[in-house]
């Protein structure tokens, strides 16, 4: 029977240091690519990081990247609807958007703005690595309030076939499958797939007597092959699409679809590792009135992405590893582009974005030190140079402290340069310390960050329309996450303290300044069990450059439970309940979220 990995992957995060080099970790050590570019022990990260496996995923029974990312310290999240509309994730007070978004290393940030988190499908996941704090000076534009990489193709992932249906509430069905085959060859297959589809509920508030629904598909496929003892080839290609249903005076309709081909060549040496990585996108998105249809979309926008990576990690020694890699990156908004029914003003345009860093990673007796700098050349705004620095210094086995530093940007998207051409690019420092301890009883994290940006850009509540804006913020808060076990339970428990404001003393909108989680797993016999607690406090509901006291969104409890039974060991149904006690509450003002709502789940595997 499979047992939760949740309590494993925060132990390993207050564990200390273990050997420079990843391939000599154990085999069974939580493993991240994030941080640093590479593979390596998650023992091994200064920055604050958080790993969430594919057991974990399949026994909180999440449905969408938005339910996994909500469990993970400092990430709050805003959604106007249900499944399949629009949400944010905010990171230690940041914007959506100030988050670097990648599927295996490769982002899917777009100019065009915006990342769907929740169209993301759940099925192909093997981990989700959360990496919080600057990493611009390593991975450029976008990275202001850290990375989320989404990893679809793990390189130790089992040979097995797993089949998965499901229903729920709102007439929620779904059905998901992968099957990873060793080949003779050597070489590793993989094939996946799954579709999803709701009626949805009425979201507005008021109610408008309307069920909002959404559909999805999705296919994943990738092939790697040892090409020498050193040399691994691999290919993949990802597609999905998704059609969400939402209110704008009147039923309209949200078309996405995302066709992702990537293809990586890895050597791995006794001193050397090195990846080159091409992937090339095409991303299309389409709003709809229920009487225009889809062919006359009054916005369409078609994005061609084109992603070349070069990286290496030099091992000098077993205390000194030197990187050094390059990313270059376009993107052409298409030439026929539509906004709200007249042709957008950035049409045809194309941006070109080349990056190189160099990085180093030193260790003497408990202190271990890391340190990358990075220059970008923007066509449109120059260059940026950002740069990090971060330590660790253990105290005793148990104990260490750590600190980091760091700067980032972020450009602006299409869609914020459409509305208001004069937005200059974001431009943040990052600053962070912390304590990790493992005591008889319990493990304890505690960091405190203290971030400025300039030229934050916010779109503002207007009338009629939404407007973006420059201004600068400072973000500061503390975040406590400790570990304990009551037997064959495992607890986790976050607190979260934010302070936010802008350089005019206004809160930043649908960020609490309080946040708790409780996430509890066990394991009994052919039983698990999973609770999540979370209590966001009191929060604006819109930005907006004038004070409205009825702009507020009121603290919220919500309990979300789990329960599988393992029937044979290859056969496990499961069921989950989320809102338990029927919460009315809101994530984003004028739209209602989802009151209780019930699933069920047959896997078996094979």
């Amino acid at each position: 029977m499979n047992k939760s990995l949740l309590a494993v992957a925060v132990a390993s995060l207050l564990s200390p240091i273990s050997n420079l080099h990843a391939q000599e970790a154990s085999a069974d050590e939580t493993m991240v690519v994030t941080a640093n570019r590479f593979e390596q022990p998650l023992n091994d990260v200064i920055a604050s990081t958080t790993v969430i496996s594919r057991q974990e995923i399949e026994e909180t029974q999440s449905k969408t990247l938005v339910d996994v990312l909500k469990r993970v310290p400092g990430v709050e999240v805003s959604q106007s609807g249900g499944r399949g509309h629009s949400a944010s994730v905010f990171m230690r007070g940041y914007n959506s958007d100030q988050v670097l978004f990648l599927i295996d290393g490769v982002r899917i940030n777009s100019a065009a703005g915006g990342i769907s988190f929740n169209h993301i499908p759940v099925g192909i996941i093997e981990r989700v690595e959360v990496i919080r704090g600057a990493g611009g000076a390593l991975y450029g534009s976008d990275a202001i309030a850290g990375v989320i990489n989404v990893v679809t193709a793990s390189g130790d992932a089992k040979e097995a076939t797993i089949v998965s249906v499901g229903v729920g509430s709102d007439s929620q069905k779904e059905a998901n499958f992968s099957t990873t085959k060793k080949l003779d060859n050597g070489s590793t297959l993989k094939l996946a797939g799954g579709f999803e589809e709701t009626d949805g509920y009425d979201i507005k508030d008021p109610l408008t007597g309307l069920n909002y629904g959404y559909e999805s598909q999705n296919l994943f496929a990738s092939y790697s092959l040892p090409i020498t003892e050193s040399l691994t080839g691999s290919a993949s290609v990802r597609w999905y699409d998704s059609l969400a249903e939402y209110d704008s005076g009147g039923k309209n309709y949200g078309y996405s679809e995302n066709l992702s081909l990537t293809a990586e060549l890895e050597y791995q040496g006794k001193s050397l590792n090195s990846t080159f990585r091409a992937n090339q996108q095409s991303i299309e998105n389409l709003d709809y009135s229920q009487a225009d249809g889809k062919d006359n979309a009054g916005t369409k926008k078609k994005i061609d992405l084109t992603n070349l990576q070069f990286l290496n990690q030099y091992y000098v020694s077993d205390s000194l590893a030197i990187g050094a890699g390059a990313d270059w990156r376009k993107e052409k908004l298409n030439d026929d582009a539509l906004s709200y029914g007249s042709p957008d003003a950035l049409a045809g345009e194309s941006r070109n974005t080349t990056g190189v860093y160099i990085s180093s990673d030193f260790r003497v007796s408990s202190l271990h030190l890391t340190g990358s700098i990075r220059n970008d050349k923007h066509d449109t705004y120059d260059n940026h140079t950002t740069w990090s620095v971060g330590g660790r210094y253990h105290l005793t086995e148990s104990h260490s402290l750590r600190a980091a530093a760091g700067t980032s940007f972020k450009a602006p998207s299409y869609s914020d340069l459409t509305t208001n051409p004069d937005l200059k690019p974001e431009e943040a420092n990052n600053r962070e310390i912390g304590y990790t301890g493992e005591f008889d009883l319990f493990k304890l994290d505690v960091t405190a960050y203290d971030n400025d940006v300039d030229n934050l850009i916010i779109w503002f509540e207007g009338s009629p329309w939404w407007y973006p804006l420059n201004v600068d913020a400072e973000l500061k808060g503390l975040e406590i996450t400790g570990t304990f076990n009551t037997g064959f339970i495992n607890h986790t428990l976050i607190a979260e303290f934010k302070d936010h404001k802008d350089s005019a003393g206004n809160k930043l909108a649908k960020r609490a300044d309080e946040n708790y989680k409780w996430l509890m797993d066990a394991s009994y016999e052919d039983f698990d069990v999973n609770l999540t607690y979370t209590y966001t406090g009191d929060r604006l509901g819109n930005p907006k450059e004038t004070t409205d006291p009825n702009n507020v969104l009121p603290s919220v409890s919500l309990w979300d439970v789990s329960v599988g039974y393992w029937i044979s060991p290859e056969l496990v149904v499961r069921g989950r309940i989320d809102n338990l006690t029927n919460e009315e509450y809101q994530t984003t003002l004028g739209y209602n979220a989802p009151e209780r709502r019930y699933f069920a789940n047959l896997t078996y595997q094979f």
